[in-house]
């Protein structure tokens, strides 16, 4: 592969990085988590506009020593520079309203035998990892049923909220409900809860 096309895969790659974030900037006030979830890719673009590749690249354009179809905003010094102050503010505006974990820890009622225990940690695994898609503003789910013989709860809940309005809409969510009459309440004995900001 010779300067030249190795050049125009490094443009074209951060090309593509910049549209895709220019496009979840456009989104990040009703979807915040599609510019979070984009965060090391924009991280690749503002170290690719600090660095020498990046002075090189526009020598060559500018020498007239790039194909005259390759797409080339991110050689507009304007153009780039623009995009990352705006996710700079974007990103500010959005961690103005935290994230928020949710955990709660279980421990199953004492009259259930080993098999039934297997049964029912799987059944609260899957209802509860179900309501992703299903409940707005859960960022992440996860339940973990194999805790090791040292502890003192049978399995938890480790989840992640948009912010604590998610959380307080998902409490009530009838999915949710649903979940927690079936699955959860009627084989624990202990629940113990801790929610924060991250």
């Amino acid at each position: 592969m010779d300067t030249i096309d190795i050049v125009v895969k490094r443009i074209t790659e951060m090309e593509s990085i910049l549209e895709e974030a220019l496009r979840r900037m456009d989104m990040a006030e009703e979807v915040p988590k599609a510019l979070l979830a984009y965060q090391s890719e924009i991280k690749k673009l503002d170290e690719y506009y600090s660095s020498k590749d990046w002075k090189d690249d526009l020598a060559l354009d500018e020498d007239g020593r790039l194909p005259k179809d390759l797409k080339r905003g991110v050689l507009s010094e304007d153009g780039i520079y623009d995009a990352l102050e705006r996710n700079k503010e974007l990103m500010e505006r959005i961690k103005g309203t935290r994230m928020v974990k949710h955990v709660i820890l279980w421990t199953l009622k004492d009259e259930l035998s080993a098999e039934e225990k297997v049964t029912i940690k799987q059944g609260i695994k899957e209802g509860l990892e179900g309501l992703k898609g299903k409940v707005p503003g859960i960022v992440d789910i996860k339940v973990n049923i194999n805790g090791l013989e040292s502890s003192n709860a049978d399995l938890m809940l480790d989840s992640t909220f948009e912010s604590a309005e998610a959380l307080k809409g998902y409490s009530v969510h009838p999915e949710h409900v649903a979940v927690a009459d079936s699955k959860v309440r009627p084989y624990t004995k202990i629940r113990s809860c801790l929610d924060y900001e991250v």
